[in-house]
C-alpha cells in the first residue's frame, strides 16, 4: 500500500506541501552552505579577487618625427641681446608710396602692418622665453646628474650590511680586490722600502755582472782573430807537420798529436773521480783542478779576469 500523504489542514490548506517541498530542497541542494565549509579548504578564507586587466595595445604611429632644431647650438651668438633682436626685428622703413586713407587697399596695408608688428613682437618673446626654458633644463639636468652621480659613489663606497655579510656566498681573496677594493694594509712602508732595497741590489749586481763581462771581453780581445794573416799563422802553428812524434818533453804542439776530445761523460767522470783513471792521469787531473781553483781565487782578489 502506498504510503499516505499528509492531508492540509484546516487552518492552511497548503501546508503540506510546503513541507514536502522544504524537505526536496534540503535533499537535494547541490553546495554546502557558507558555515559548512571545512577550514582545509581555499574557500575556508573570504579573499576578495580582483578581475584580471586587459592589456590594451598602443596603436603604431606612422611616419618619422623630424629630428628638433637647435634654436641655441653650442657655440652660437647670444640670440636674446638687445642688439641681435633688434637686428632680427627690425622695425619697417618709412614707406613711400604709401596708400592714402581714403583708397580702397589702405585697410589691407594697415592690417598687414599690424600682423608684420605682431609677427616681430611673438619671435622676440619665443627667444626669450626658449631660452629661459634652456637654461632651466640645462640646470635640472645638471642637478640630476650631480645627484646621481654623488648617490653612485654614497652606494658604492659604504661599507657591506651586516646582513649581507652574513647571507651573502663565500667570495674568493683575489675577487674581493676587484668587488670591495685593496684593503688597508699597515705594513706597507715597510714593504716597500724592502722592495727598493731589493731592486736595487739587484740592479748592482746587474751591472756588476755587466762591468765583469766588459772586462773579460777586453782581456780576451788579445787573442781574437781580425785578418788573414793572423787566420793563416794559427792554422800553420796548429797543423804544422816539423813535430809530427810526441817526445819525452813534450806533446808537440799538433793537434793531431793530443787525440781526441774529451766528452762530456769523461768531463763528468773527471770532475767526480770516477771511471777507470791511471795513476799519473789522476795526479794531472787534480792538478788541473787546483790551478782552476787557485785561478779563480786570484780573480776574486784581484777583482779582474787573468
Amino acid at each position: 500500500m502506498p504510503p499516505r500523504l499528509a492531508l492540509p489542514s484546516a487552518r492552511c490548506p497548503y501546508a503540506g506541501l510546503q513541507r514536502v517541498a522544504r524537505f526536496d530542497t534540503k535533499r537535494f541542494i547541490a553546495s554546502a552552505p557558507e558555515g559548512r565549509i571545512p577550514p582545509e579548504s581555499p574557500k575556508f578564507i573570504e579573499v576578495p579577487r580582483s578581475l584580471q586587466p586587459h592589456a590594451y595595445s598602443k596603436r603604431p604611429v606612422k611616419g618619422i618625427l623630424p629630428v628638433p632644431r637647435q634654436i641655441f647650438p653650442r657655440g652660437s651668438k647670444d640670440k636674446t641681446s638687445p642688439e641681435y633682436l633688434a637686428f632680427t626685428t627690425q622695425e619697417p622703413k618709412e614707406r613711400k608710396n604709401a596708400a592714402a586713407a581714403d583708397s580702397p587697399t589702405a585697410g589691407l596695408v594697415e592690417w598687414k602692418a599690424r600682423q608684420a608688428g605682431l609677427r616681430r613682437r611673438n619671435l622676440r618673446e619665443s627667444l626669450v622665453e626658449l631660452q629661459y626654458r634652456k637654461e632651466r633644463t640645462d640646470r635640472q639636468v645638471a642637478a640630476r646628474s650631480s645627484y646621481k652621480e654623488a648617490d653612485h659613489m654614497r652606494r658604492s663606497r659604504a661599507p657591506e650590511r651586516e646582513d649581507e655579510r652574513l647571507t651573502s656566498a663565500s667570495v674568493p681573496e683575489a675577487m674581493k680586490v676587484i668587488h670591495f677594493g685593496t684593503p688597508p694594509d699597515p705594513d706597507r712602508e715597510a714593504r716597500t722600502a724592502e722592495k727598493k732595497a731589493r731592486v736595487a741590489a739587484k740592479e748592482a749586481e746587474r751591472r756588476e755582472e755587466r762591468r765583469s763581462n766588459l772586462h773579460d771581453l777586453y782581456i780576451n780581445a788579445g787573442l781574437f782573430i781580425t785578418s788573414e794573416k793572423d787566420l793563416r799563422l794559427v792554422v800553420n802553428t796548429l797543423f804544422d807537420d816539423k813535430e809530427q812524434f810526441m817526445s819525452s818533453v813534450s806533446v808537440g804542439e799538433n793537434i793531431w798529436h793530443h787525440g781526441y776530445p774529451d766528452t762530456v761523460a769523461d768531463m763528468l767522470n773527471r770532475v767526480n773521480k770516477e771511471g777507470k783513471v791511471k795513476a799519473v792521469e789522476a795526479n794531472r787531473r787534480l792538478e788541473t783542478i787546483t790551478a782552476e781553483r787557485v785561478r779563480r781565487i786570484a780573480e776574486e782578489l784581484t777583482g779582474g779576469r787573468m
